[in-house]
Formats: C-alpha cells, sequence, structure tokens
C-alpha cells in the first residue's frame, strides 16, 4: 500500500503437532462426564464441537511437557492436552483405572476438543467431573471463622481443596459466598466426630457413592467425617 514501509516477509516452516477431532463422536461425549445420568451435558456439546477441523497440539512455551522426544525441539504440549496426560498419570501412580478430573462447564468446553486423544492410555479412563463456581475470591473472609475453630493450616488447606471442589460437585451450580462460612463449620464438625480408623463397610460405601456419582454423603455429618478420616491430612 502507498505510504507504507517496505519489508520483506521470510518463510520459516516449522514442524508442528496435530491432532484432527474424530468425526463419530462430539468432542464433549456424553459418557465422558462422571454421573452423566444426573447431569447430561447436552448444552456444551456445541461449545466443544466449535473448534477448527486440525488442532496444533506444540506450543512454544518454556514449561509443560516436552515434545523434544518426539522431534520437536523448544515445544511443549499445548497445556489443555496436557493437564489430561498429568491426570492419568496420577492415576496410573495410584493404580486407579478411572480418574475423574473435576473441573467447571466452561472449563470442560474449553478443554475437551483437546484432550480428547487423550481420555484413554494403557486400561485407565479420564473422566470430566463437572462443578460449579467456587468463591475463592472471597476464602480470606474466613480468616476470623478459621481462628475460632483454630484450624491448623493443612486442614483450612484441605477445606479449600478437597471439600469445596466436592461440595461444588454436589451443587453443581455456583456456590454463594454467604454459605463458604457454613460450610467451613460443616467441615469442621465432620472432622472433630472422624474415627481415627474408619470401618471398612462405611468406607466401602463412600467409595461406591464416589464410583456411582453420588454426593448426599457430603450433606451428611457422619457420611464427611467418613470421609475425612480415610483422605490423609484432613483431620489433622
Amino acid at each position: 500500500m502507498p505510504g507504507l514501509p517496505q519489508r520483506d516477509v521470510l518463510a520459516r516452516p516449522r514442524r508442528v503437532l496435530v491432532a484432527e477431532p474424530a468425526l463419530d463422536r462430539p468432542a464433549l461425549d456424553v459418557n465422558d462426564v462422571h454421573a452423566h445420568h444426573k447431569r447430561a451435558p447436552v448444552h456444551l456439546r456445541n461449545i466443544a464441537g466449535n473448534v477448527p477441523a486440525r488442532l496444533i497440539l506444540s506450543r512454544t512455551r518454556d514449561h509443560g511437557i516436552s515434545l523434544e522426544p518426539i522431534g520437536l525441539p523448544e515445544m511443549v504440549l499445548d497445556p489443555r492436552a496436557g493437564l489430561h496426560i498429568a491426570v492419568l498419570a496420577a492415576a496410573r501412580a495410584r493404580g486407579a483405572e478411572t480418574a475423574v478430573m473435576v473441573l467447571t462447564q466452561n472449563a470442560a468446553a474449553n478443554i475437551a476438543a483437546y484432550g480428547q486423544p487423550f481420555l484413554r492410555h494403557h486400561g485407565s479412563r479420564l473422566l470430566y467431573g463437572l462443578h460449579g463456581h467456587i468463591p475463592y475470591d472471597h476464602i480470606q473472609d474466613l480468616t476470623t471463622d478459621c481462628q475460632r475453630y483454630r484450624l491448623p493450616p493443612a486442614v483450612r488447606a484441605s477445606f479449600e481443596t478437597w471439600f469445596l471442589p466436592l461440595y461444588s460437585w454436589h451443587a453443581k451450580n455456583n456456590i454463594d459466598t454467604g454459605q463458604l462460612a457454613a460450610l467451613l463449620t460443616h467441615f469442621h464438625r465432620a472432622r472433630l466426630t472422624a474415627p481415627e480408623r474408619p470401618h471398612a463397610p462405611a468406607g466401602r460405601d463412600i467409595q461406591q457413592a464416589v464410583e456411582a456419582g453420588s454426593t448426599t454423603w457430603l450433606t451428611r455429618r457422619a457420611g464427611l467425617a467418613t470421609a475425612v478420616g480415610i483422605v490423609p491430612g484432613t483431620a489433622s
């Protein structure tokens, strides 16, 4: 164009890792969601599927899963795909056949297409556990309550990183900021009654409930106390 400086354009081709979403199934299939019979993500299918026909899975970033072993130096796996691999690796390390990754519906819709090739690996299966928004911006408002209950930092961390994501999976909708204090009280009372050695039948009941997608045990003090007694760090 007249008046614009002339610049040379150099073509620098570079190898990248690509994936083509499967055509015989949606990007986010209903069977990819844990307990889908209770909450089918039908409205998320169109959002998840609104991606290019060919996805670029390699990125030039400083941190991530290196792709140098497959001939792509200085490149890492797209974090939307790498997240799935990290969860599957954690499941494999624990000998679990199924891993459920809890995340918001919006996040699931944005990463599903990139994670589609990484939902199964050597007998392990990855599912999404959809949950509502957690008001982490208001967690500091609980400082007074934590001091009143004399909660150690590790217990407060368990409330924030273990209990709240699970409860948001139960609530499905966004957790209101006004609920946080009541939820902290519920969690605190449950840990006070947590058995030092949970009975095996009670532990199996919790496990079966989780596998079936039932979350009502989170609202019952006895059920939550059993789970608190099982998970390391939540009762200390």
